[in-house]
């Protein structure tokens, strides 16, 4: 993370850009964009970790290296993420943690989730999942859960949302449109994608 500070303070202190209709001229715009570097965070703890309080130090560490994001891995329950940046705060962790959340369409990838991730099982969507007998009735379920979920963050305080789409856009979409977020004007950000976990 350092090498990257350090890389971005040496480029040109300038940008230049085309001037649209004259093709030999360049226009000069001083400084340059700031690069985001990303760290996973971890409400529920890593799966290696001794104590909810390690985690809070090695996100202070990662912000001492230059980290200045914060993207969650998955959680079920809001006040897992909200009381975890809670802690974070607390103990000086100053740049914004966005909440991971993807949208769970079916029992098995429930399962295949928990596993990879050593989350704890979220009791009430594994049931709802597994007593509905059709697919598009679980994949309601699934997005109901993550809207459910976006909305109760959002207004908890994050700064937007860190959606896994696992190249199911469509669930994504459907998630961002049941929490008014798709068309509508709004301050909270929606970022799609993998997280590097550094």
């Amino acid at each position: 993370m350092q090498l990257i500070h350090r890389v971005q303070a040496e480029k040109s202190p300038y940008r230049e850009t085309i001037i649209p209709g004259i093709p030999a001229a360049r226009a000069v715009k001083p400084g340059h964009e700031k690069v985001r570097i990303a760290v996973a965070a971890f409400p529920n703890g890593h799966p290696r970790s001794r104590s909810s309080a390690q985690d809070i130090d090695t996100l202070l560490a990662k912000q001492a290296a230059g980290a200045n994001l914060g993207i969650t891995q998955l959680f079920f329950h809001a006040d897992h993420f909200l009381s975890f940046v809670q802690r974070a705060r607390e103990a000086g962790v100053l740049f914004p943690i966005l909440p991971g959340i993807m949208p769970v369409t079916s029992p098995a990838r429930l399962r295949r989730i928990i596993e990879l991730s050593g989350e704890q099982m979220p009791a009430d969507l594994s049931i709802r999942l597994e007593i509905e007998p059709t697919k598009e009735g679980q994949r309601e379920i699934g997005i109901q859960h993550a809207v459910d979920l976006a909305s109760q963050v959002i207004a908890g305080g994050a700064p937007g949302l860190h959606l896994y789409a696992f190249n199911q856009h469509e669930t994504v979409l459907e998630v961002l449109d049941g929490c008014g977020l798709l068309g509508a004007p709004t301050p909270v950000r929606a970022h799609t994608g993998l997280p590097a976990a550094v």
